[in-house]
């Protein structure tokens, strides 16, 4: 009989940093990787990280530590206990470090002074620590230019300090079967020059997938319902995606809450249009906004169901709104177009689970990248 040992070693071996709900780790497990260990500091997201990852798992049982990065982690302890359970030294670390100093969405403390932004550079030194063939970071797309570049060449810098050479670039995910416009950064670190390997995008704008081919089969809600789980509609003509999406499931489906609006809000949603925002809305149902030139467009803004959607972020603020209902979107409704399967389920109260969606990496497109880190580590 194979020991415990052994069967790891069929799978590369991955720990992801900053992990969040758990995203890219759910992507780059779809191809195949094993993330041994995870770090994330949010207690409701590591809620929904154990209950995903840890839940029921003999196999390829994911260790999670609720921590701060930036306390005193001993990654070099980690490093060896690892090669000692399994052999081998770490594959890849994966990691997407908190982005509000580098985001548009943030503006009021977009800027080289931010603290946050000294989290990247924490995922710097644990890479160092750790020393795997690879690392892979993601951030908001607007990081690559942050700074006039300076930030990114900062971050080269560092890299090269220790034997790594990086290349980026921003990765949108329609172009890898997410129903969504979202553009995220992606860089690759590796060691000694060898080649980096980005995926090739497998969609274009004739055959990305829309709201409506995503979402049309899950159970029909209205403003306030708190329904965990639902049977899905009767759909005998599913698309490809909701049945990829829908494996692994019972029939029935679970995170089925929308925030509940007040009259004023859903009477307001009566008069926007598919793709429409809140400029649709008429002036005297607008009274309490002081000054509305200070919307952005994505308030108020209400998905089309034939193109994908508009960037799922901080939705519940923002007020998406379904395609063909006066509400807003349901936590599974975000997740369908953030690319999470349906077994995949979030914990915690409403506005943790709403966050954790908007928060997290699209599964699909940290898949797409994850095949490429395989074709690197030949394996």
């Amino acid at each position: 009989m194979r020991t415990q040992k052994n069967k790891s070693l069929r799978r590369p071996i991955a720990i992801d940093l900053f992990s969040g709900a758990g995203g890219l780790s759910e992507g780059f497990i779809q191809a195949g990787f094993f993330v041994t260990l995870a770090i994330e500091k949010n207690y409701w997201a590591v809620e929904t990280y154990r209950y995903n990852h840890c839940r029921n798992k003999k196999k390829y049982k994911t260790e999670v530590l609720e921590a701060d990065i930036t306390d005193d982690i001993d990654f070099a302890e980690i490093k060896g206990r690892i090669k000692d359970k399994f052999g081998k030294l770490i594959d890849v670390v994966i990691g997407g470090p908190p982005c509000q100093g580098f985001s548009r969405a943030n503006m009021r403390t977009r800027n080289s002074l931010n603290p946050m932004n000294n989290l990247v550079l924490h995922f710097v030194r644990a890479v160092r620590e750790l020393g795997p063939s690879v690392a892979v970071m993601e951030n908001v797309a607007d990081l690559e230019r942050f700074d006039n570049c300076n930030f990114v060449d900062k971050i080269n810098s560092e890299f090269t300090k220790f034997g790594y050479h990086i290349d980026y670039k921003v990765l949108t995910a329609t172009d890898y079967g997410v129903p969504q416009y979202r553009r995220r950064f992606f860089l690759i670190a590796r060691k000694e020059k060898q080649k980096i390997i980005w995926p090739k995008p497998r969609f274009s704008s004739n055959t990305f997938i829309n709201v409506w081919d995503a979402i049309s089969d899950l159970p029909k809600l209205k403003t306030g319902d708190r329904i965990d789980e639902l049977p899905y509609r009767i759909n005998k003509n599913l698309s490809a995606y909701q049945l990829m999406m829908r494996k692994h499931t019972n029939g029935r489906v679970q995170n089925n809450y929308v925030s509940e609006n007040n009259d004023l809000v859903i009477r307001r949603y009566a008069h926007i249009p598919q793709g429409g925002n809140w400029k649709d809305i008429p002036n005297y149902l607008m009274l309490n906004y002081k000054d509305k030139n200070r919307c952005h467009n994505h308030i108020y803004r209400r998905l089309k169901q034939d193109e994908p959607s508009v960037v799922i972020t901080h939705y519940r603020k923002s007020m998406l709104i379904h395609p063909m209902q006066d509400r807003g979107l349901s936590v599974r409704e975000a997740a369908r177009i953030q690319s999470f399967p349906d077994h995949f389920v979030f914990k915690g109260p409403l506005i943790y689970q709403q966050q954790q969606v908007a928060n997290a990496v699209p599964p699909l497109l940290a898949k797409a990248v994850a095949h490429s880190v395989k074709r690197m580590l030949k394996i």
